[in-house]
C-alpha cells in the first residue's frame, strides 16, 4: 500500500501527516507527528524569524526527511501557513528550507484557503444551506454556501492566537481582556452582511477552536459518542463551557488536559469569535465539522490531485473508503444493501419507517459483516463497534448509532438493552424499534445470498392479512438460501408480528 505525507508549517508548530493510499481514491491516515513552534510569535512582533526558530524549524523538516525515508513515503505534499505571507523575507525563508531540507512549500493563499475550507465542510457534513464560521490560529474564515454554490465569504485578519496576542497586555485581568477582545470582534462583524432565514440554514463550525468547544461540551454533559463531527452545540451549551474556561483566566501557561494542546489564551481567543458569532447571528447551534483544511489538501492535492475535489455522496465515500482499507473482497455488501432497500420499500405498509431511516440501513447494511474481521463467530456485535468507533461523515450521530444497533440486531439474542441505554441522549424508544427493524430485513436480504452466488435475482413482497409471501426470482437453485431465510422467521414475527412464505 503505497503512503503519502503532507508537510504543514502552521502559525504555531510543524505537522506531518502520513496517510496510506487505497485504490488511488481513498485514504487512512497512519500516523501524525506535530511539533510545536512558535512561529507567530515572532511573526506578530516584527514580520521576521529569528535564527534560532529558524534552525529548529530545519532540525525538525529533517527529522520529517528521514521520517518519509524510512517508511518509503515518495509523495509529498508541503504547505505552509497563510501567516507565512506575511514575513518580510518569506521568500528567502523558503528557498533556505528547500536547500537545508529537500522541501519546497507553498504558501496558502487566501483564495486557496477558502477553497479548502469549503471542500473540507461539504466533504465533511454535506450541508444544504449553511454559514460557516472557520476559525484558524492567524485568519477567521466566514462563507454562506447553499446547493454547493458559495454565495459569499471573507476573511477577516484575526483569529484565535491573534485575538490573544493583540489583547496580552490585559493578560492579569481575564474580565478586561475577554471584554476588549469581544468588542473589537464585534466591531469587525458588522460588515457581515449575509441575508438568510435562520430557520432554513444551519450553522457549521470548523477548526481547532471548535474541535476543543466539542470535546469540552462531550466531557461536561457525559456525552457517550466519542464523535466530533456532527456534534450539535446549541448557545446554552457554548455559554457553560466559555464561563468554565473563563475560571481558568485569560493565561498562555495554561492548557486544558486531555481537551487540547493549545494555550488556554488562545483557546479563549477562538471561544470570542464564537460568541460574537452568536450575538450577531443569533444563531441557535453549531453543527462541528471535524475535517480540517489539511484534510482537504490531502484530498486535493495528494489523492487526486485536483484543486476543488468536493465528493458527489460523502456517506458513500466514506463507506467505501472503510471498506477499501479494511479489505472486505468478499463481502457481498453491495447485494444486501440493495435486496435491503428494496425490501424496505415493499414492506413500508408494515414497518412503517419513512426515507428518513435510509441512511442508517444504508450504513448498517454496507458494513453488515465487517466485524468478521474481528471475529467470525460474533460479528454483528463487533460490526456495531466498528460503526460506532469509525469516521463515518455525511451521517447524524443518531443514524451512526441505529445503524451500529441495527448491525447488531441482525441476532436479536445479541442486544443488550443496557449498552442501547448508553445512549439515550442520542436515541429513544422509537429508534430502538427502527434498530430491530432494520437488522431483521439486513439479515433476511443476507440470508438469501448466503452463499454469496447472487442466485436470486429479483423479490416481491405480497402482504395478505397476517401473512408476508416473498416471491423470489432465481437464475439457479436457490433451495439452500431459501432454507436459510426460513429460519429468519421467528425474528420477523417478533419484530413485524406477521410470517412470511417464501416462494
Amino acid at each position: 500500500m503505497e503512503k503519502a505525507a503532507l508537510i504543514e508549517i502552521c502559525p504555531a508548530s510543524l505537522k506531518m501527516t502520513v496517510v496510506s493510499l487505497i485504490g488511488g481514491t481513498y485514504y487512512k491516515k497512519n500516523n501524525q507527528i506535530i511539533e510545536t513552534l512558535r512561529f507567530d510569535e515572532d511573526i506578530y512582533e516584527n514580520q521576521t524569524l529569528s535564527i534560532a526558530k529558524f534552525n529548529e524549524c530545519i532540525k525538525i523538516l529533517n527529522i520529517f526527511r528521514d521520517v518519509c525515508k524510512y517508511n518509503n513515503i515518495v509523495k509529498i505534499y508541503c504547505a505552509a501557513s497563510s501567516i507565512f505571507s506575511k514575513l518580510k523575507n518569506v521568500r528567502n525563508f523558503l528557498e533556505d528550507i528547500q536547500e537545508q531540507a529537500g522541501f519546497n512549500f507553498n504558501v496558502i493563499s487566501e483564495d486557496e484557503e477558502l477553497k479548502y475550507a469549503y471542500n473540507a465542510i461539504y466533504n465533511t457534513v454535506e450541508p444544504n444551506k449553511a454559514i460557516m464560521l472557520y476559525i484558524n490560529p492567524n485568519d477567521t474564515l466566514v462563507m454562506h454556501f447553499s446547493k454547493r454554490n458559495i454565495i459569499s465569504s471573507q476573511v477577516l485578519n484575526f483569529g484565535s492566537n491573534t485575538l490573544a496576542e493583540k489583547f496580552k497586555d490585559f493578560a492579569n485581568d481575564s474580565s478586561m481582556a475577554i471584554s476588549k477582545m469581544l468588542d473589537f470582534v464585534k466591531e469587525q462583524f458588522k460588515d457581515l452582511d449575509f441575508e438568510f432565514n435562520v430557520e432554513e440554514i444551519g450553522f457549521i463550525g470548523a477548526g481547532e477552536s471548535f474541535l476543543t468547544l466539542s470535546k469540552l461540551v462531550r466531557k461536561m454533559t457525559h456525552y457517550p459518542l466519542d464523535r466530533d463531527n456532527n456534534f450539535v452545540v446549541n448557545k446554552a451549551a457554548f455559554s457553560k463551557a466559555f464561563e468554565l474556561l473563563k475560571e481558568y483566566g485569560f493565561d498562555k501557561t495554561k492548557r486544558l488536559a486531555n481537551i487540547s494542546n493549545e494555550r488556554l489564551d488562545n483557546i479563549i481567543g477562538g471561544f470570542v469569535i464564537m460568541e460574537a458569532f452568536f450575538k450577531k447571528f443569533e444563531n441557535p447551534a453549531f453543527h462541528i465539522a471535524s475535517k480540517s483544511i489539511s484534510d482537504a489538501i490531502i484530498s486535493s492535492k495528494i489523492i487526486k490531485e485536483s484543486p476543488s475535489e468536493v465528493f458527489a455522496d460523502v456517506l458513500e465515500n466514506s463507506l467505501n473508503n472503510l471498506r477499501y482499507y479494511y479489505n472486505i473482497e468478499d463481502s457481498n455488501a453491495d447485494w444486501v444493501y440493495n435486496f435491503t432497500i428494496n425490501l424496505f420499500k415493499q414492506t413500508s405498509i408494515i414497518h412503517k419507517l419513512t426515507r428518513k431511516h435510509t441512511k442508517a440501513l444504508r450504513i448498517a447494511a454496507i458494513l453488515y459483516d465487517c466485524g468478521k474481521l474481528i471475529d467470525f463467530e460474533n460479528h454483528p456485535k463487533y460490526s456495531k463497534d466498528i460503526i460506532l468507533n469509525s469516521k463515518i461523515f455525511g451521517a447524524s450521530h443518531k443514524d451512526l448509532v441505529i445503524a451500529a444497533f441495527a448491525c447488531q440486531c441482525q441476532n436479536l439474542a445479541n442486544f443488550k438493552l443496557s449498552e442501547w441505554i448508553k445512549y439515550k441522549s442520542i436515541v429513544d424508544e422509537d429508534d430502538l424499534i427502527t434498530a430491530r427493524k432494520i437488522g431483521v430485513l439486513i439479515k433476511l436480504s443476507e440470508s438469501l445470498d448466503c452463499n454469496k452466488q447472487q442466485k436470486i435475482s429479483d423479490v416481491k413482497c405480497d402482504i395478505l392479512g397476517d401473512i408476508v409471501i416473498i416471491k423470489v426470482k432465481t437464475n439457479s437453485n436457490a433451495e439452500y438460501e431459501i432454507l436459510e431465510a426460513g429460519k429468519i422467521s421467528p425474528a420477523f414475527k417478533k419484530v413485524f408480528n406477521k410470517d412470511f412464505q417464501i416462494i
